[in-house]
């Protein structure tokens, strides 16, 4: 199986915090602050995670809202749709002052050649 999340997983550097079940790491977006997290394992649906799992997945967000909120956005949107590649991840988006809201900002983060925020 060619994934390029399980790819990723490879590279330590990106990693910013991981549990037993979930990895957090840094977007390969240009949006400073988007982050990505990924179950460890290749999964792709919610339906079979069991009540640790979740109870993980929780303690991964909690991380990542404590990195975010250092860069004070006005919000963060949480995207889970796992089509394009079919592994279990959610996409953490901040949305910085001046940005467009709602899902024209999502779909722009999700796209190529998202601007930096000012």
């Amino acid at each position: 199986m060619n994934c390029p999340i399980c790819e990723a997983h490879k590279n330590e550097s990106q990693i910013l915090f991981q549990n037993e079940d979930w990895i957090l790491r840094k977007a390969d977006q240009n949006l400073e602050g988007y982050l990505y997290m990924e179950h460890r394992k290749h999964l792709e649906s919610w339906f079979g995670l069991s009540l640790a799992e979740f109870e993980n997945y929780g303690r991964a967000l909690y991380k990542a809202t404590e990195i975010l909120k250092k860069q004070e956005p006005e919000k963060m949107y949480i995207v889970a749709i796992a089509e394009k590649v079919p592994h279990l991840h959610v996409h953490l988006i901040p949305r910085y002052e001046n940005q467009e809201k709602g899902i024209e900002h999502i779909a722009r983060a999700t796209g190529p050649g998202f601007p930096r925020p000012m």
